[in-house]
């Protein structure tokens, strides 16, 4: 395990979590939908839609990043050039 790969999973969590963030932004916006078609604002809607539609597409790729990055043998090899690297800095 290099610290590259390390700096490469650390970047990958990164964008699980902003991809999450932005998944639950539109699923917010879908409700706002929901909710401006109940009370017939349906200009309001539609463009919450709009921007809704689009931020859809983060959903899938957080399960699949956080699937790889969580490998078990990835995860012990990570922490294992981490505990070198914490022993070499200390010794």
């Amino acid at each position: 395990m290099t610290m590259f790969k390390v700096m490469i999973r650390d970047l990958l969590g990164l964008i699980v979590i902003i991809s999450t963030i932005l998944a639950t932004l539109g699923i917010l916006l879908d409700l706002f939908v929901v909710f401006a078609y109940f009370t017939n604002e349906t200009t309001i809607a539609n463009m919450f839609f709009h921007e809704s539609f689009y931020l859809l597409a983060f959903l899938i790729p957080p399960y699949f990043i956080a699937k790889y990055i969580t490998n078990s043998q990835r995860v012990a090899d990570v922490e294992a050039y981490l505990l070198l690297k914490h022993k070499n800095e200390h010794s």
